[in-house]
């Protein structure tokens, strides 16, 4: 999924089910934020404390090693299922222990240990395992790791994720052909539409539970989202998307659009080296002076929207690996030597 779900309907979900504005829009920014957060950052302190760095959440680094990777994706993009959900049926009858299938059983347990984090980072883990559960339906029968598994049509791009898929799992509305699954037409629509009822379903309970007004059930919810979606369409480009955000918007103009340097800025001050250090994937690698990165003076930093959504991504990772250690071990793996 791309920021139309993870941050636009993620937040339409959240203010639906029970959170305030403010509550949905920061569960809604740290979901987005996962997919921007992937630059490795050392933040100093002018006060005189300790260096602080922090851990990223999405890599398009192509030329890591592919174990560097494996880091990353099952964590927060592809988290492991169950081979033998129907919905993995292949042609070729294959099957993989790290097969992504929806509504899976790591990732509802992460969802769930979200909403038990500590004030401090409970909202920003909510969205960070809300971008990983619902990726378990756009991401479905892929594997975060260079494997054939991934390959479709003997596709030249690397095996890794959904690339041979190109963009096609991530947009709502879209129709497309996996020819590897025995039921090859995926209808995007009817798979978010699916993750979002069960992402609504997890926020009324956790709300009802803390005596929050629920303002909408679900079927109200439903007609809304299926409206601001519109109509399906195939081909190569995301038709259509302008006039989707536009419906976002009218649904929560509170919401905003979503700004990846909004809660960096809001932390940190930039002494620049030279020109301005590029964030862009490669481009990265190859600043020759690197901008020197503090924590504003006035900021208190574990108050900030950046340090806590860093400190939730580490606490979310945390909670994944145990549930992936059994995987990978049968795999003979071991990601903590990575």
């Amino acid at each position: 999924m791309d920021t139309e779900f993870h941050y636009y309907i993620t937040g339409i979900i959240a203010k639906a089910a029970g959170f305030s504005q403010d509550e949905a829009k920061t569960i809604a920014t740290a979901a987005e934020y996962v997919d921007e957060n992937d630059v490795c950052l050392k933040i100093s302190d002018p006060k005189g404390g300790d260096d602080y760095e922090n851990y990223i959440s999405q890599t398009m680094n192509i030329l890591q090693p592919k174990r560097k990777l494996l880091r990353i994706y099952p964590v927060f993009h592809f988290v492991p299922g169950d081979p033998m959900d129907e919905k993995a049926a292949r042609r070729d009858g294959k099957m993989h222990l790290l097969n992504t299938t929806p509504n899976n059983k790591i990732a509802n347990n992460l969802i769930d240990e979200a909403f038990n984090a500590s004030d401090d980072t409970r909202l920003y883990r909510i969205g960070i395992a809300t971008h990983a559960y619902s990726d378990t339906w756009a991401h479905q029968n892929f594997v975060g790791w260079y494997d054939i598994f991934n390959n479709i049509s003997l596709d030249i791009k690397p095996d890794v994720g959904h690339a041979n898929a190109e963009h096609h799992p991530d947009w709502p509305a879209h129709r497309w052909e996996d020819v590897r699954l025995a039921d090859d037409q995926v209808h995007n629509t009817e798979r978010f539409l699916e993750a979002a009822e069960y992402i609504y379903m997890k926020y009324r309970a956790y709300n009802l539970k803390r005596n929050c007004i629920v303002s909408e059930d679900w079927s109200q919810l439903r007609i809304q989202l299926i409206e601001a979606i519109g109509s399906s369409f195939s081909g190569p480009r995301n038709y259509y998307r302008e006039d989707r955000i536009r419906r976002y918007n009218d649904l929560a103009p509170w919401l905003g659009d979503f700004d990846e340097s909004e809660w960096f800025k809001e932390a940190i001050d930039i002494r620049v080296k030279g020109f301005k250090d590029s964030q862009e994937g490669l481009l990265s690698m190859f600043t020759m002076f690197k901008d020197d990165l503090c924590w504003k003076q006035d900021a208190d930093k574990e108050k900030t929207h950046w340090f806590r959504f860093q400190e939730a991504v580490k606490e979310h990772q945390g909670k994944a690996m145990p549930h992936l250690d059994e995987i990978f071990k049968k795999m003979g793996v071991n990601l903590h030597a990575l």
